[in-house]
Parts: C-alpha cells; structure tokens; sequence
C-alpha cells in the first residue's frame, strides 16, 4: 500500500480573501496562537504544495508565508467544511492507505492560525519546502513507456475530456507491478484514467490499470499482486483537462513497470459492478440507481473506485452476506466529479463465497445542482460527461486462484452441480435475443423444479447472476412463471417435450407496441 498521499489544500475554484489585518509574531509550536513557521508550514508542506505551488494545478502557491497568506481566510473556510484536501470517502469499518484528509489536531492547528490573523513566526527557522522533480519517474526509469499524442487546451472555457490511444502492441504477456503516470503539463492535467485495449474491446476483469489525480502518488500494487497487459493490447487513457490562462499544450506519458512472474502470486483484477439501464428523470432532485455483484469465490477486496459524473451526490458499497447480515463497506456521502480517486484499503476486505456487494447511487438532476449541464433533460448511461454513470470498481484477489474464476467457468460448475444434486430438473439453455442483429446469449443453466421456486443463471454484465424463477405454475408440460430480476419482473414461461425445452421471456413491449422477448431452447443437462 502507498503511503498517506499529499494533495491540494484549495481548489480550483477558491475566491480571493485577503486579510486586511497585519502579521503578528508569537513563539511557534504554541497551540493557542500557532505560527506559520512554527506550525502551519509544516503541514502545508505535508499535505499541499505538491499541487499549491509554481507550474502546477493548484490556484496559488502555498510555498512560502508570502504566498500562503494572502489566501489565509480562503484556506480556513475550505479547512473548516472538509473540502479540502480532497478525500471523500467514510467508513465505519475499514481505514484507508491513502487517506490524505488532515487530522483533527492538523485541522485545529491551520483553523486557529487563521482566527489568530495568520501569524508569520520566526520565518528563519521555518521548515524548507520538499524539493521537486517533475520532468523524472520517481518509480525509476520504467520498463515500457507508453506516449500519448500531443493535445492542446485552449485558454479558458470549459473542461476538456479526451480518451487517448497509446500504443503498447508487446509480443508477449506482461504483468505489471507499478504504474507511473507523468504528465506533461501538470498546470492542465487534471486526471487520467488508463485501461487496457485489445482491438476495440475493454476486458472489464482485465482491462484497469489505474489512475491518476493531482498530486497522487505512483500506483504500486500490492506485494505479490500485479495486473496482466495481454500481448498485442495498447493502452487507452481518459484524459481530464482543466483549462488554463494562457493555451497550454500536453503530452502526457504513461510508465509501465514489469513484474517477473515468479513474483505473481494474485492477479489484481478489477471487478465492475455497473448499472447502464437507468433513466434520470428530467428535474429529479434525489434519484437512485442499484447494481450488485454477488462473489462466487473467496477473495479480498483491495480497493474501491466508485465512478459518476457532475450529477452524481452519494455512492455507497454495501455487502449482504451468506448467513443473511449486511454492512456498509465504504461511502462517498458528498460526490465530486472532479476528484476521481482510488480508495486504497489499509486491511483489505475478506469476502466469502456467495456474498453479494450491492452499490447504491444518487443523483441530482434539477436545477438546484450548481454543475448540472441541462437539468430539463432526462439522462441515460454514456460515455460524455454530460450523460451519467453508475459503476463501482473493486480491485479484488482471489483466496486460491491466480485470477478469479470468469463467468463461464462459474457457469460450467454452477451447471454439473445442479445437474448432479437436482438430477431431471435442470436444463443446458442458449438465448435467441429479441434484437435480431444481437449474437446469440451464451448457454445458461435453468434448474425447474415441479414444486417450489426455480433457478435461472445467466451471464450478464461478465459476471453470473442467480435470478429466481418464482410463482412456478404447471399445467402438464407448460409453465408459467415470474423471472426476478434487478431491473424488475419479467414473464417467463414454456414448454418441455422430453429432454428438450422451449422457454419465453417478455419484456413489455418497445415504443411501437410490439412485444420485446427473448427465446431460450435447450437439453436436460446430464449429470
């Protein structure tokens, strides 16, 4: 895990406050009255400058009393509501590698200093500001490096968003250890998201490789852990750029570190419990959007990464277990676009076999939300930050094998055992979708007992999802029968000749009137 990170004390959108009253001095370390020399200097250069200073993103540099104490109210009502330094996440249960928000005696030590009128101190005997070198990796020199195409910001205006492609193409599989990413103009940089890229698609299990933010440290992965680059992939990079005063141009670099396999004992795959089937009504002051993800196999969780965009307010991870208990892991209560942060755990999250992880979501579509693009528009998943997301990331290891188990295996074991301990109730099944273009759903298992609820699973979203097949009615060899799924219940119902089945599921009907269903066929599975 790294260490406690430092970032921005003030954001980019903080107002001027000068302070009309002159500096005093007083003897440092005394609490009652603390000093910039004395006390505060130090915690500015723990947890601020590396984005507070010359070059880089922050709005003012905070290198030095002369600079720091012009923005000295600033800084104490930005301190005093918690925005800053930019850490989000709670927990009641679990603390956090990276935390980089102040501690309460950090907190009360700047707070006072202001209240005082920012005192200078003895400015000889204060702290030297860290030394930095931007141009270097502090990783050392990496093993690959990925370059990305040189893009321009013009002066002022909105945000930028690019997705970059950065070719990679190795000859052969590479894990990787650490990543470092540099960018080239840290003054417009403000994060970079990088995932892996195998033609056109991204491999949700596989394709994370991480992130980066103001100020965060490199990304070194767990000991014994490391993320698999397939040969022949590129890397894609989300580029987030905060315009300057004066046009700017960026190239932003990527440094990739390799790990010998020797090293590997777990790969740290990244897990995506998402939602894409919402819509957020247009003027919606507090809308929710669920996704779940239920683990099939022991594991841990090693970080999380929830994902929305500028209408988002709160994201929660919940865990329901096996023997029916539930507690939240970890929540976002206050959403900040502009803060994409991993969440890395101090003692990672021991999750047993059959727990399902449910995350929760709100959003503010009205016109109260100060950053909603358009609130007389209803909003769907997509891509553009103007549109929405619901995704939670989970950086998860496996307790007994080097990856987790995919969907499909899941899948062929879900299928024997269910054939082995329900014999003559279980069916081998194969999708044909409502959409004709779509390609056919891959097989899935159908456990339909004549007495009691049934069991439905199948593959969606890469992960493989037990829907309840309840209120099951036979009348000879045709059912009838609800399919419970997260985004409501559909009908379900059929018809078995032998060893073969015909099923039916509805989903309403489209914005033409016309009946939306899939058609599944399929064999006894044999034990």
């Amino acid at each position: 895990m790294t260490s406690k990170r430092s970032l921005c004390l003030l954001g980019g959108l903080a107002v001027v406050a000068i302070l009309a009253a002159p500096a005093t001095a007083s003897n440092s370390n005394n609490l009652d009255q603390p000093t910039y020399a004395g006390d505060v200097t130090g915690i500015f250069n723990e947890n601020c400058v590396s984005c507070h200073r010359p070059g880089q993103i922050g709005p003012m540099s905070l290198m030095s009393y002369k600079e720091a104490r012009p923005w000295a109210r600033s800084i104490g009502r930005n301190v005093a509501d918690g925005r800053m330094p930019p850490w989000h996440a709670e927990s009641e249960h679990y603390t956090f590698a990276n935390d980089r928000s102040l501690s309460d005696a950090e907190r009360d030590t700047i707070l006072k200093w202001v209240e005082a009128g920012a005192p200078a101190g003895d400015l000889a005997k204060a702290p030297e500001p860290p030394k930095f070198q931007d141009s270097e990796w502090q990783l050392g020199e990496p093993d690959f490096v990925v370059t990305l195409d040189e893009v321009t910001v013009p002066a002022g205006g909105p945000d930028q968003f690019h997705d970059l492609i950065g070719r990679v193409a190795l000859k052969e599989d590479k894990w990787i250890k650490a990543v470092e990413i540099l960018p080239g103009n840290s003054k417009v940089v403000h994060h970079v998201i990088a995932v892996a890229l195998k033609g056109f698609d991204v491999d949700p299990a596989e394709g994370w490789l991480g992130a980066w933010a103001a100020g965060t440290d490199p990304m070194v992965f767990p000991e014994g852990t490391a993320r698999l680059l397939p040969k022949g992939s590129n890397v894609v990079a989300d580029m987030h750029y905060h315009p300057a005063d004066t046009e700017e141009t960026d190239v932003t670099r990527i440094g990739l570190h390799f790990a010998e396999e020797s090293e590997v004992e777990r790969a740290l795959a990244n897990i995506w419990v998402m939602n894409q089937n919402f819509k957020i009504p247009a003027g919606a002051k507090n809308y929710e959007v669920r996704a779940e993800r239920t683990f099939w196999q022991d594991g841990k969780i090693m970080a999380f990464i929830p994902h929305m965009h500028y209408r988002g307010t709160d994201f929660s991870f919940v865990a329901h277990y096996p023997d029916g208990t539930s507690k939240t892991l970890m929540s976002v209560p206050r959403w900040d676009f502009n803060w994409q942060t991993v969440y890395e755990l101090e003692t990672p999250v021991d999750i047993k076999a059959g727990t399902r992880v449910e995350c929760i979501a709100h959003y503010d579509n009205s016109q109260d939300n100060p950053v909603n693009p358009d609130h007389t528009i209803d909003i769907t998943f997509g891509d553009e930050s103007y549109d929405e997301m619901m995704i939670g990331f989970i950086d998860f290891v496996a307790a007994d094998t080097l990856w987790p188990k995919t969907a499909h295996e899941l899948r062929t074991e879900k299928l024997s055992e269910l054939a082995e301990v329900k014999p003559g109730k279980v069916w081998k099944v194969s999708g044909k979708p409502e959409d004709e273009r779509s390609e056919p759903h891959s097989y899935a298992p159908l456990m339909l007992p004549r007495e009691g609820d049934g069991e439905f699973w199948v593959i969606w979203n890469d992960q493989l999802d037990n829907t309840k097949v309840k209120d099951l009615e036979w009348k000879g060899d045709k059912f009838t029968a609800k399919l419970a799924s997260p985004y409501g219940d559909f009908d379900f119902s059929g018809e078995v000749k032998g060893k073969k089945i015909t099923a039916t599921i509805s989903y309403g009907q489209d914005k033409d009137g016309n009946p939306r269903q899939s058609v599944w066929t399929g064999e006894i599975a044999s034990r």
